[in-house]
This record gives C-alpha cells, sequence and structure tokens, in this order.
C-alpha cells in the first residue's frame, strides 16, 4: 500500500510503459478470446511445485463460481467510454486508466480492517498479517481469513465500481496465494480462489483487473503490508537472493496463469512487485534490485516476448530520475513505471493551507508527471489519496503515533511535530462541514486530472472497514459527494 516509514519526501512509484499502441494481450498471442468452448489447458512451463498446492491453472477448477464457461465472455463494455474487454484497450492513447485498489482484502492492513487486528491486546504485537496468522494458529487463522475474504468484497463492490464511470481495478496479492515458503505462518492459496473470483467479477461488468504481487518471502520492504514488519530481507542480507528468487518464481507462475488466453482479456496489467525500498539500501544492493529488474523482465518474457500482461516496475523511492532511460528503450516491451503521489510523507506540504494544498496536484504534481513522461517513460499513478496529514487510525501502524503530532518513533528516533502543538483533527467523517468537504473534492478531482497526464491513475483504496479512514475511501467519497459521480467526467481540474 502506502509508505509507512520515516520517507518524508514526496513519493513518486514508477511504472513505464513503452509509447506504443497495442492489441490486447489475447489478440498478441493470436486466436480469439475462449468463453464458450474448452476451459484453460495447462500452459505453464514451470513444474508444479511439491505440496505446495501444484499449478495454479489446476487451482479450483471444479468451482464453477469461476470455471463455468460462461464466465469467460468478454463483450462485457464497463461504459461508452472503455472499450469492450475483447477489444483493445489504447493504454497511452485515448484511453485512460481510471481505478481503485482493493487494498486490505487479499493482504490485510490493519487500518483498512482493524477489526482483525483488534481482537488482541496491542501488547501482544499483532500489527501484520505474519503476526495475526502466527497468533491464531493454521485452523482459526483460514477460518478468519475465510469469513474477510467472502464479506469484505463481492461481487456488488464490483457492480458499485462499474457505475462510478472506473474501468479499472488493481488487486493487491500476497505472495502465499501462490506458494508458502518454510516458516511462514501465512494461510496457504486461499486467496488466490478470490482473486479468481474477483477477475470473473469484473469480467461480467468489463472491468480490467490490475493484478499485482504486494509481497516478497522475507519482505521487499518491512512495513506492514508486505505482510511482515521488520527488516527488508529481498535482496538483503546473506539470504537475499533466495528470497528474491522465491519471489521471482511467484511472479513467474502468476504472469504464466494470466498469459493464458482465457484469462489475458480480463486482467491485462501486472505489477511485479509492490514499493521495494531500495531507497533504504546499500549502493551495491541498490544496484542489485536494478539487475534484477532487468532479469525478472527477460525471463518473463523470454517464452513470449510481445505477449502477456503489462509489466509495472515500482522505483523503489529513489525517484524518477535514477530511472531515465533504463526501461525506455527498445528492449523493453509494455512495460510501465509506477508512481504513488502521498501528500502526507512531506512535511512542507503538509503545512501549507488548504487551498495551496487543492492547487498542488496541478501546480507540482502535473509539471513533474509530464516532464517524466518524456524522459523516464510511460507513468502510471497506482495509488494516491486525499489525505493531507498522517493521523488516520493504524496509518504509520499499530501502537504507532504521528508525524503530525510528533508522537512517532522509527528506528529511536520521534518525528518533529508539523507545528507547535499540532493535535490531530477528526476523522470522523460524519463531522465533516461543507466548506471542508469542497476542499477534499477538489482536490481527489484535481489528482485525477493531472494524473491523466500518465497512463492513469488507481486510488488507494475502494473502501475502509466501516468508512474509519475517511480520506483513504474512495466508496464514502462518492456517497459523500468529494468524489465524482462520473471518474471520467470530474467536476474539478487543472485547466
Amino acid at each position: 500500500m502506502f509508505l509507512i516509514s520515516s520517507l518524508c519526501i514526496l513519493l513518486l512509484v514508477v511504472v513505464i510503459v513503452v509509447p506504443t499502441v497495442i492489441a490486447e494481450t489475447i489478440k498478441q498471442n493470436g486466436g480469439t478470446p475462449k468463453f464458450g468452448g474448452d476451459l484453460p489447458k495447462n500452459t505453464t512451463s514451470n513444474k508444479p511445485f511439491v505440496n505446495n498446492g501444484g499449478a495454479l491453472v489446476d487451482r479450483h477448477r471444479d468451482d464453477t463460481s469461476i470455471y463455468d464457461r460462461k464466465l469467460f465472455d468478454n463483450s462485457a463494455r464497463v461504459n461508452a467510454r472503455t472499450p469492450a474487454l475483447n477489444e483493445a484497450f489504447d493504454y497511452g492513447g485515448k484511453d485512460k486508466i481510471r481505478g481503485v485498489n482493493l487494498g486490505g482484502w487479499l493482504v490485510t492492513e490493519p487500518f483498512i480492517t482493524p477489526k482483525l487486528f483488534e481482537q488482541f491486546d496491542v501488547s501482544e504485537g499483532v500489527v501484520d498479517e505474519w503476526t495475526l496468522c502466527e497468533k491464531l494458529g493454521p485452523d482459526k487463522a483460514k477460518q478468519q481469513m475465510e469469513k474477510h475474504y467472502e464479506t469484505f468484497v463481492t461481487e456488488a463492490d464490483f457492480k458499485k465500481m462499474a457505475s462510478m464511470g472506473l474501468n479499472h481495478v488493481r488487486i493487491p496479492l500476497g505472495h502465499w496465494a501462490v506458494r508458502v515458503f518454510e516458516g511462514e505462518p501465512f494461510v496457504p492459496h486461499l486467496s488466490f480462489k478470490y482473486l479468481l473470483k474477483a477477475v470473473q467479477w469484473a469480467r461480467k461488468y468489463g472491468l480490467r483487473v490490475m493484478v499485482e504481487l504486494h509481497t516478497s518471502p522475507g519482505s521487499q520492504n518491512g512495513w506492514n503490508h508486505s505482510g511482515r514488519t521488520g527488516p527488508i530481507r529481498f535482496l538483503n542480507g546473506t539470504a537475499g537472493q533466495k528470497y528474491a528468487d522465491e519471489t521471482l518464481g511467484v511472479i513467474r507462475e502468476l504472469v504464466s496463469f494470466f498469459s493464458q488466453p482465457d484469462w489475458a482479456p480480463a486482467a491485462p496489467l501486472f505489477g511485479v512487485l509492490n514499493e521495494p525500498a531500495i531507497f533504504r539500501l546499500d549502493a551495491p544492493d541498490k544496484q542489485r534490485v536494478k539487475d534484477w529488474y532487468r532479469e525478472s523482465y527477460k525471463e518473463l518474457r523470454k517464452d513470449n516476448p510481445s505477449g502477456g500482461p503489462w509489466l509495472t516496475y515500482h522505483e523503489g523511492f529513489l525517484g524518477l530520475k535514477p530511472w531515465y532511460g533504463f526501461f525506455n528503450n527498445k528492449d523493453y516491451e509494455r512495460v510501465i513505471v509506477e508512481t504513488h503521489t502521498y501528500l502526507i510523507f512531506d512535511e512542507t506540504l503538509v503545512s501549507k493551507p488548504r487551498q495551496e494544498q487543492a492547487l498542488f496536484p496541478c501546480t507540482g504534481w502535473l509539471p513533474d508527471l509530464s516532464n517524466s513522461m518524456q524522459h523516464a517513460g510511460p507513468i502510471m499513478v497506482g495509488e494516491f489519496s486525499v489525505a493531507t496529514n498522517d493521523c488516520g487510525k493504524y496509518l504509520n501502524g499499530i501502537g504507532l503515533g504521528t508525524r503530525y503530532e510528533g508522537t512517532l518513533t522509527i528506528n529511536g528516533e520521534t518525528a518533529k511535530a508539523v507545528c507547535q502543538n499540532c493535535q490531530c483533527p477528526t476523522e470522523d467523517w460524519r463531522t465533516f462541514d461543507d466548506e471542508y468537504m469542497e476542499f477534499l473534492g477538489m482536490f481527489a478531482q484535481r489528482q485525477m486530472n493531472a494524473f491523466e497526464s500518465t497512463y492513469g491513475w488507481f486510488f488507494w483504496t475502494y473502501k475502509t472497514e466501516e468508512h474509519i479512514n475517511p480520506h483513504w475511501d474512495y466508496l464514502l467519497g462518492y456517497e459523500q459527494g468529494w468524489m465524482p459521480q462520473d471518474a471520467g467526467k470530474p467536476k474539478y481540474g487543472c485547466s
């Protein structure tokens, strides 16, 4: 999800895409989308991993809510502006990605679904999915996670998204959906079933899916949304390469699965790895991650150079300039640099008056993104919100304070308060007056307008439990009026 470390600078995460209009993945692979014929064949070149669930194509095939033949119909069109799934989406051209994230669903986060974590006292140290599953034990963890998957997001949510003028949905996924590695307490494989259900629900309403690997074995950033709080183990330390190899194995299976003709039209984008904290690594390990990016691209494209989903790569909080020319050359096709823009991690922006904050998408982000599109290659904003401080419940983690009030301690250092005697304003949306909701509308919709200077955007996130964190809740904003009633027709813009 979003950055919860000591990073106090404006975050831009890069996803690079070659500036060519490409036909739908299904057409690149040859043939026509199947939705009335045979079920998918096992086309993956990877051998099943013994005692780890078998090949992805063999899982849940007896579940008619996923594999009923009529569910593979790609004729749906989410709205009049958007091509049907069996037509080409003009990425980087006239079609813009307008989407939401399903954060907190298949990878749990305390600030999105706090009740899962509040069944334990803070002193028990249950702060992420690792410690939650560890504390519950295998049986209770499976029981609780299945109930969560079954109830937090349903088909009704996809129908609602389709009515909002959106055309994409980004679905964060934990690596344990594919494989669980030795010593990990995560519930194995169950979330993959719900991912497939989600893709079929999206397909029914004409929404395109971006599947995104949100976690790495060992953790790629050490934050709770990586599944495990603590040190970075991905390409770091003595076992760093092992964790990177395991991660690539998971990615390879997922990309292979969603390259199949039955799934490609509905899931044309794939996020290789969410927010690896490259900025926290020393120079040699920074280079190792860049090398891994190159190697992973070659590995994922070697059997199908012009096919498979568009790939997105995160810039690791290095900023965009270090990536100039990295992917943006003839050696890489259909690669996007993903940027996550959050005002809350920049103390200067947090302290500005609302009028300036509401204009910043146009005065700050728009020129920066437009310039980077020319020099770094195609970009997509994968996450943003309307928060202007870090006061949301559990936003920085369970038992932690806030930068805003100067109560957040990281690595033994306490953050300096944004202002003297700063106190967090209420997060109870019922107390928001008309003036404040108008500000939220201007800030949200100008971001959308500015971000369409790139390939498009995904808001973080679609909803929070009981609207507990309203500045991160698209559904609540839609219902209360600060989000547009049609995402393609915002009231406020930059012109």
